[in-house]
């Protein structure tokens, strides 16, 4: 009897192990499933995509005048803001034709009597603000050639870069008073009529001559810098590129398979490689209608005898809502991973 009961012991042990190594497999299995379906399900509601970049409006700046550049106020990757000086022309030929528009002006303006004299104010206020804007400018001109390289712009430069700004303002304002006069009804004769033409030809001479001076259109940073002084420019070619700091986003390529939940106004979470650990908030802003290679220089062509079907991404634009970052400045072209959750409701970009 004792010897039976020695003999079933051994068998019942090997029995438990076999049957707790197929419990085990079986639960293992189960959580493998399960981790497979909530990982697949996870995908399905948050879908994420690592083909993604950082995009932001980069203006081309261009001279609307031509001639060799003179002064340079700026360098690559400096920050600029609207209005800001970036780069000088050589006026001396447009100097001589706002001589020659002045004077025929003012021989017009003469025939014309009382007729132009409101004209005639409106002209002198327009050269009294131009000669304001070089006076402001020169001294801008004299303060950032003082400024040392690497160091923060000082009281002297604001200042200045102040009152070239107010100065840039009131010529402006000048100039819309000056267009004013000009459109306003006139007796028609011939002393009027030339006296309006000249003061057309003013207006384009002025216009020439206060553009040879060349500012930022937008706020950002420098970028494709090129000129130096005794460059040569052409009116309408850039001559340098704007960043502009005013709007991000990012652009995701999201596979085809993604887009069935995907709508514009989801909020989604943007991480840069750059900077490991920053999280940025953005919303989705708007979905493109074509994929990506739709709209390269060669798109595919698929009418042929060894087609492979491949899956298509398509841009999906996400719009940063997080407010600036002093110490991690977006760049554009970073690479950038983006999760959109598509269990929230569109929001409103803000």
């Amino acid at each position: 009897m004792n010897q039976k009961v020695s003999i079933d012991t051994p068998t019942r042990a090997k029995g438990n192990a076999a049957t707790y190594r197929w419990i085990a497999l079986f639960v293992l299995l189960a959580a493998t499933v399960g981790g497979v379906l909530l990982y697949w399900r996870h995908a399905a509601i948050y879908p994420s995509t690592d083909n993604a970049y950082t995009g932001a409006n980069v203006v081309r700046v261009a001279s609307q005048v031509s001639g060799p550049v003179v002064h340079v106020y700026v360098a690559d990757d400096g920050k600029v803001a609207a209005g800001d000086p970036l780069f000088d022309i050589d006026p001396t030929l447009y100097d001589a034709a706002l001589r020659n528009a002045r004077a025929q002006f003012d021989a017009a303006a003469d025939a014309a009597g009382t007729a132009a004299d409101s004209l005639k104010a409106a002209v002198t206020k327009l050269e009294d603000r131009r000669v304001a804007l070089e006076a402001a400018l020169s001294k801008y001109r004299e303060q950032k050639d003082a400024q040392k390289d690497g160091e923060p712009p000082s009281s002297a430069l604001t200042d200045a870069l102040k009152a070239w700004h107010d100065a840039l303002q009131a010529f402006n304002e000048a100039q819309a008073e000056f267009d004013t006069e000009q459109d306003k009804k006139i007796t028609v004769t011939t002393p009027t009529v030339q006296a309006r033409a000249a003061a057309a030809a003013l207006d384009k001479a002025t216009h020439d001559r206060v553009k040879t001076h060349v500012t930022a259109p937008g706020g950002g940073w420098i970028s494709n810098l090129n000129l130096r002084p005794g460059s040569i420019v052409q009116a309408g070619t850039p001559a340098l590129a704007i960043v502009e700091d005013g709007n991000w986003w990012v652009d995701a390529n999201f596979k085809e398979t993604d887009l069935g939940r995907i709508k514009p106004g989801q909020p989604a979470t943007v991480t840069l490689d750059m900077y490991s650990g920053l999280t940025i908030d953005g919303i989705v802003e708007s979905i493109s209608p074509g994929s990506g290679a739709t709209f390269s220089v060669l798109p595919p062509e698929n009418a042929t005898g060894n087609w492979v079907k491949v899956t298509q991404r398509f841009p999906v634009r996400v719009h940063i809502t997080s407010a600036p970052n002093p110490d991690k400045p977006l760049r554009l072209g970073a690479s950038a991973t983006v999760t959109i959750d598509t269990t929230e409701p569109a929001q409103s970009k803000q």
